[in-house]
């Protein structure tokens, strides 16, 4: 199943913010605007840093992968419809989050808009096998 490499490239980036925001380290940009955009109230939910919370549905989504891997009839099925559900919701908050990005931050995180790609990728691949 081709889900292993984009659960884990946004494991990567979602890794590589978190530790930016963390531990307020400047992250690289393409852009310009990462930082503000990182650093905007709009980087948290209830007090979590959204690259925090993109790292363990990352994960999550990468041993749902394994799961799905070894075939097990009881478990893959569950977990392909967990993968699906856990990748159309980190679509919906990411459509969400460039909306913001673009119309209200007026600056664009090439991280945040990767990772968003990464995940629709997912919910697109899974969406289409199951």
């Amino acid at each position: 199943m081709a889900l292993y490499l984009p659960a884990l490239a946004g494991l990567l980036v979602s890794a590589y913010v978190w530790r930016s925001q963390r531990f307020n380290k400047p992250i690289a940009c393409w852009t310009e605007d990462c930082d503000r955009v990182i650093r905007s109230p709009y980087s948290r939910l209830l007090g979590v840093h959204n690259s925090a919370i993109g790292f363990w549905l990352f994960l999550a989504i990468f041993f749902l992968a394994l799961v799905v891997r070894q075939g097990l009839e009881a478990w893959s099925g569950p977990a392909l419809k967990a993968i699906a559900l856990l990748s159309l919701i980190g679509t919906l908050v990411s459509c969400y989050l460039a909306y913001v990005q673009f119309f209200v931050l007026k600056g664009i995180c090439n991280w945040c808009l990767t990772s968003a790609l990464l995940i629709l990728a997912i919910f697109i691949l899974t969406a289409t096998t199951g």
